[in-house]
């Protein structure tokens, strides 16, 4: 399987998912126009490496913005990982700025309904 890369612009992330490494990063700020049609392809290529069968899947998280469209993509693409610890080791590094209280308890939200993958809130400029 290939990488998929998409570089970042004003309104998407930069998407980074290396098969080899076996790592994902979702970097910038996230309000497309259409979030369904950007977060499904993600979740697609997602889907595509998870069936190769991976032993471990390392997903990092750095959104200084995201809007509520996107923040339900989010939701569902945690899910997925959710359901791929089963049988895939999934850690989730979400890092957030540390004045950014609102991302913060949204990840702390989440976190609390993850159960089988490890997620960790890290600070943004703390890396």
């Amino acid at each position: 399987m290939d990488s998929y890369v998409i570089d970042a612009t004003s309104r998407t992330p930069a998407i980074k998912l290396d098969p080899e490494a076996g790592t994902l990063l979702i970097a910038g700020e996230s309000y497309p126009e259409d979030v369904r049609s950007f977060f499904n392809e993600l979740t697609a290529q997602i889907t595509n490496y998870l069936a190769t069968g991976p032993a471990s899947f390392d997903v990092d998280i750095k959104l200084t913005y995201f809007n509520s469209s996107s923040a339900r993509a989010l939701m569902e693409l945690l899910d997925q990982l959710e359901d791929a610890a089963s049988s895939v080791v999934v850690n989730v590094n979400w890092y957030c700025d540390p004045d950014d209280d609102i991302t913060r308890e949204f990840a702390e939200d989440i976190a609390l309904e993850v159960k089988g993958a490890t997620l960790k809130i890290l600070d943004l400029d703390a890396e």
